[in-house]
């Protein structure tokens, strides 16, 4: 399989990379700019900006894809909330770019877009969990930006009969996330904590009562693999663990791996107001279709989490 990674360089990008050159796929990428570090495996990665069409068209051509990954755009649901247009636009108008590309050069190569879990945004606990046909109701501009990327998606595949799939994952973690994000935020303030030589690592944390659907993004990007191999042209689907977990669950798990005691602190200045307290999704129809499941405990997750910042902070302050 010839692939074609929007945002490659990024966390998830990484991961999924890793996933497909171990399973023989060619791999070529686009980013904004050059990766800091080298992706083991790639050597064609495009620069230019996903809102641009002759940079967006460029790489399609060059790349010849069978399928593109598209996992470009802005990734921060409460960034969003300080930069509204500048989330539209690089969400909407980035998959808009894309699935334009594809219809001018390339109208037979699949398109998996990945958009989000906070396209559901407020649900009532009695419509837990959400499955593909869950009415999107995004609270915040990420998830509004989301949602319509999402809707451009079916319309592409309902409009020009193109072979696009709109995937919908909840909370992924694990090595190498941006500290922007609750579990890896947790984690280096510990590994900081731990290099400084503290008696008592404090944490800072925002609203320990959230509930989410936490999975390893090494298990997500195998779903990315499994939906671009079997997903059905058109459909949509959720990529979930099937429960939630409390935040407070999550830090307190963080805490028991730190080598030092922890003090555990919510600060109001964390919290997001209007976020629902608990989302969670079905896979019964990834499961279905493509046969996937999520396999790494999350202990595990958040033991290479933690040792991941442990080794980064360590080499920083060499």
């Amino acid at each position: 399989m010839r692939a074609l990674i929007t945002g490659i360089g990024g966390f998830v990008g990484r991961h999924l990379t890793y996933v497909l050159t171990a399973n023989g796929d060619h791999v070529s990428g686009f980013d904004l700019s050059t990766p800091a570090l080298p992706i083991e495996g790639v050597e064609d990665v495009s620069l230019g900006n996903i809102v641009s069409p002759a940079d967006v068209e460029r790489a399609v051509v060059d790349a010849a894809p069978d399928v593109i990954f598209h996992l470009a755009g802005a990734a921060s649901v409460g960034a969003s909330f300080g930069d509204p247009v500048g989330t539209w636009n690089v969400n909407l108008t980035g998959t808009l770019t894309v699935l334009e590309a594809v219809r001018l050069h390339r109208p037979t190569t699949r398109v998996v877009c990945i958009t989000s879990a906070e396209v559901y945004g407020l649900v009532n606990d009695d419509n837990l969990p959400v499955t593909e046909n869950t009415p999107l109701n995004p609270h915040s501009p990420y998830g509004a930006s989301k949602a319509a990327a999402d809707l451009a998606v079916r319309q592409y595949a309902l409009g020009f009969g193109m072979d696009t799939i709109a995937v919908r994952p909840f909370n992924h973690i694990g090595p190498g996330q941006d500290p922007r994000f609750v579990v890896p935020s947790i984690a280096q303030q510990i590994a900081r904590g731990e290099h400084s030589g503290d008696e008592t690592i404090r944490i800072a944390v925002g609203n320990l009562e959230s509930r989410r659907d936490f999975m390893d993004v090494r298990d997500v990007v195998q779903a990315y693999r499994a939906i671009a191999e079997c997903g059905a042209a058109g459909a949509a689907y959720v990529v979930s663990t099937g429960r939630s977990l409390a935040i407070s669950e999550i830090v307190q798990s963080l805490a028991d791996l730190a080598h030092a005691p922890v003090e555990i602190v919510s600060e109001t200045g964390r919290r997001r107001e209007g976020e629902p307290l608990d989302l969670y999704g079905s896979a019964e129809k990834l499961r279905r279709d493509t046969g996937w499941t999520p396999t790494i405990a999350l202990r595990q997750t958040l033991i290479d989490t933690l040792d991941w910042w442990r080794a980064r902070i360590a080499q920083e302050e060499r």
